[in-house]
């Protein structure tokens, strides 16, 4: 009995489908498998551990273009091009339409997750060896020879971090681009530029920290 009528389910949804343009047929597809992996990659980013850092790519685009941007995206443009479509808004329309609310979708869920990242209270560098060798780019001035702190700001797993650095070299400007090389109390970031070969004599003084 149950198997009878999952078989008429499966023989009205193949009727149903086969009856819609394959612009419509597109458009579900867009829509449903996009939201399928939105949801996954939610579920994913609440419950997963952190990735080591030798795990993550070196070479990532903008941090604008991640994945769950991308997937907000086409979950927008996929769902508003079904309401349109059955509108009977033309084609260009329609597109123009949704492209338009999966731009605004994308960039309300980015704007979301840097206002709660900064409303959300610190954590403590999560474990400092996956901090090691990470590069980023330094937003506020950093004084020389370990004179004062400055701010660097680092990406991990697509989310910011805006953190306190020093360095043992000379000044860092911001938009300077540096690497982490040590971790002082847990807290302060030791940083150096990436282009740096190394200070004058630290070999004599067993490393730099």
């Amino acid at each position: 009995m149950v198997q009878r009528i999952f078989r008429m389910r499966v023989s009205l949804f193949g009727e149903l489908w086969k009856a819609q343009s394959w612009v419509e047929q597109a458009f579900w597809l867009v829509a449903m498998v996009s939201t399928l992996l939105l949801g996954i990659l939610l579920v994913m980013s609440l419950f997963a551990p952190d990735r080591d850092a030798d795990e993550e790519p070196e070479d990532t685009p903008s941090s604008f273009f991640n994945a769950r941007v991308v997937l907000n995206f086409f979950t927008a443009f996929g769902w508003v091009a079904l309401i349109l479509y059955h509108q009977g808004i033309p084609t260009k329309l329609l597109l123009l339409f949704s492209s338009a609310a999966g731009l605004i979708a994308a960039a309300l869920a980015k704007a979301i997750t840097f206002l709660l990242l900064r409303l959300a209270p610190r954590r403590s560098h999560h474990n400092g060896e996956r901090l090691l060798l990470r590069t980023g780019k330094v937003l506020e001035p950093i004084p020389p020879h370990r004179n004062g702190f400055g701010k660097v700001h680092l990406e991990m797993r697509g989310t910011p971090y805006e953190l306190e650095a020093i360095t043992a070299g000379k000044e860092l400007e911001p938009g300077a681009a540096i690497r982490v090389i040590g971790i002082i109390d847990e807290r302060i970031l030791l940083v150096e530029p990436v282009e740096d070969k190394g200070y004058p004599h630290e070999h004599q003084f067993g490393g730099r920290i």
